[in-house]
């Protein structure tokens, strides 16, 4: 139940809907909030949509699976239909799951 709402926290941070902010410097984080823009999930902070992409690769590690994610990701933004929120965790998977921290890319 801590990890639920350890995720549920996480996922409340990202706050994604919202207006679409510039992509940031890094090319993943470029990436990933240009796959959301394409498939149309807003959000107001683009920090905050990183970091929670991130806290759901940290979710996922620890043994949940993507449907759990999504669930989280759902319950702390319900203005995200089902479908929005596996897309959600499906990117952040394939941009940011198993990748080194940002901070020792550099």
């Amino acid at each position: 139940m801590t990890a639920v709402k350890s995720l549920l926290a996480a996922a409340a941070l990202v706050g994604l809907i919202g207006v679409p902010a510039p992509a940031a410097a890094d090319p993943g984080d470029t990436a990933f909030l240009g796959s959301l823009d394409k498939i149309g999930i807003r959000y107001p902070d683009p920090a905050q949509a990183i970091s929670g992409a991130r806290q759901v690769c940290d979710y996922v590690a620890q043994g949940h699976t993507a449907n759990q994610a999504a669930r989280g990701v759902r319950n702390a933004n319900p203005n995200l239909s089902v479908t929005q929120a596996s897309q959600f965790v499906a990117v952040a998977q394939a941009i940011y799951c198993n990748q080194p921290p940002a901070a020792a890319q550099s």
